[in-house]
């Protein structure tokens, strides 16, 4: 592909993009984002990027929540063209500190999704977990578990604490969630720490309270499952306590609305029917994943996303529905 993103580069700003945009108005691009920083920060979207984002989203396309967007398709009404919905998952509290007061003033809506267990503070979030042991290990041996996962030295081209990073959080993804807690309970007392009972600082979670103030300025407020598992790997009987529960204390918190959800990690893998079925059920009005495969909508409860990050070649290529295009075109779906 690195042919076909020359072309891209060379022809976009010469009307590649204002072309895509013209051929994909009719499928609404919906947006992902995690994490914002005041600076360009690895995993982050920073303060000035998200704020260009913002102004070209306003000026050029039809921003709508994905809860208005929800609201059109089950009336059978068709959305705006070019319709954009900015989705954020998880709820930490850079959202509140630099995310909504960006999108705000640039007039752009947007869905949060969020771990109500993490904003009740009784969890914070495994991955996190994670990189802080590797941060707070003062060295780290040829060898070492989050048992069942071993790590060997001898298995990796670069020992540094961003590879073995990545390589955990494969592995754990694959056990069922019990064991993924046993796991990194376990990734510390391998390296000699205990877990603290709540998050560091750039890892917090946002509070209710904050949730309650930016749901009255216009936030859409989402479901992200209570404790954050894979969802797919959670028994059913134990299904309800991370869907229907999530569903309870939003509504308890932030009063009852139409809310939409999210599947934690958004993988094929990580949802099945029987976890679709029940997100229905739960009242939820459609669900995201966390990929983008070139088909429409139809499915509201497997709304395809496309993740937006700091490189502003990848973001026009994405809003102007020119990655779109192509995932149709690679794949030989109608755009419906």
């Amino acid at each position: 592909m690195p042919a076909f993103s020359h072309i891209v580069r060379a022809l976009g700003p010469l009307g590649l993009y204002s072309a895509a945009r013209g051929l994909s108005r009719r499928h609404p691009r919906i947006l992902m984002y995690h994490r914002f920083s005041d600076s360009v920060a690895r995993g982050f979207v920073s303060r000035a990027t998200l704020e260009w984002q913002a102004s070209l989203i306003r000026r050029r396309f039809h921003p709508v929540s994905l809860s208005q967007l929800l609201e059109d398709l089950r009336a059978g009404t068709r959305p705006a063209p070019n319709t954009v919905v900015v989705t954020v998952d998880d709820g930490y509290r850079d959202f509140y500190d630099i995310g909504w007061p960006v999108l705000r003033e640039q007039g752009v809506p947007a869905t949060l999704f969020v771990t109500t267990g993490f904003v009740d503070g009784t969890i914070w979030l495994w991955p996190d977990q994670v990189a802080w042991i590797l941060d707070s290990a003062r060295s780290l041996p040829e060898m070492f578990v989050a048992d069942p996962v071993a790590v060997r030295r001898s298995e990796f081209e670069r020992w540094d604490k961003e590879s073995i990073w990545s390589f955990l959080i494969d592995r754990l993804l694959e056990l069922p969630d019990a064991d993924k807690r046993m796991a990194v309970a376990a990734l510390a007392q391998s390296l000699g720490l205990e877990l603290p009972d709540g998050p560091p600082s750039d890892c917090a979670a946002v509070t209710w309270d904050h949730l309650r103030e930016m749901q009255g300025e216009g936030l859409d407020v989402g479901g992200h499952t209570h404790t954050h598992p894979v969802l797919s790997r959670v028994p059913l009987g134990e299904l309800s306590g991370e869907i229907d529960h999530c569903r309870e204390r939003l509504d308890a918190e932030l009063g009852w609305r139409p809310r939409p959800f999210c599947y934690p990690n958004g993988r094929p893998c990580d949802f099945n029917p029987s976890v679709r079925d029940r997100v229905e059920r739960a009242g939820f009005t459609g669900a995201a994943v966390a990929y983008a495969d070139g088909r429409p909508h139809s499915d509201l409860y497997v709304l395809a996303r496309h993740s937006a990050g700091e490189s502003s070649f990848h973001f026009r290529k994405v809003l102007s529905g020119l990655d779109w295009l192509g995932r149709t075109l690679r794949n030989g779906w109608a755009s419906g």
